[in-house]
């Protein structure tokens, strides 16, 4: 076994570890093709999974946390595009507000961004990425949200091997997020977005 192969075996260990943290709400299914596939029922989500993007670094290894589900809806007449817009208080010498920006004339958006519990769960969290792609061909939104915990490192030269689990407020926090996503993309007059005016 190369050092790749058992550098990859303890980030998986380390993903199904940050998964287990949720399992009170989100219970695990299955762990296969190097993800954690998910039960999001409870949550009113669809295809739910968590896994790792792999950044190759010189003498190392980035492994990007990421949640990952879908939730059904025929409405739109469009595909759409919403995305967090965040740099983080840290990057920043003023205060900055998490706001979503759209590629259509959307109502999602404009409603994500009167949520001051959704804003403030944003800027608490710094996520990395947080988008919600519709697709009008398989009347899915698909939701990608890479959080600031969960992530693992390691480098061989200095040796470092590092991953960073949910506190509970981390926990809650996202839980909400997920649940008030899926409840204003169920709610009908939500699910308007880019329909014809």
């Amino acid at each position: 076994m190369g050092i790749y192969s058992i550098v990859d075996s303890r980030a998986y260990n380390s993903l199904n570890m940050v998964v287990n943290e949720f399992n009170q709400s989100i219970p695990k299914k299955s762990f296969r093709n190097q993800q954690v596939e998910l039960d999001g029922q409870k949550l009113g989500l669809e295809k739910m999974k968590a896994s790792y993007k792999t950044i190759n670094k010189w003498m190392g290894r980035i492994y990007i946390f990421r949640w990952n589900f879908s939730i059904k809806d025929c409405k739109p007449t469009q595909d759409i595009t919403i995305s967090l817009k965040y740099s983080g208080d840290i990057l920043s010498k003023r205060k900055s507000k998490p706001s979503f920006t759209s590629n259509q004339n959307d109502y999602l958006s404009a409603i994500l961004n009167k949520d001051e519990d959704i804003l403030s769960i944003c800027q608490k969290n710094d996520f990395e990425k947080l988008t919600l792609s519709y697709s009008k061909k398989d009347n899915m939104w698909t939701i990608e949200v890479w959080p600031n915990y969960g992530d693992f490192i390691w480098i061989l030269i200095p040796p470092i091997r590092y991953c960073r689990r949910p506190n509970q407020t981390e926990i809650e926090m996202t839980i909400q997020l997920f649940k008030k996503i899926g409840q204003y993309i169920s709610r009908s007059e939500v699910s308007n977005v880019g329909m014809k005016q």
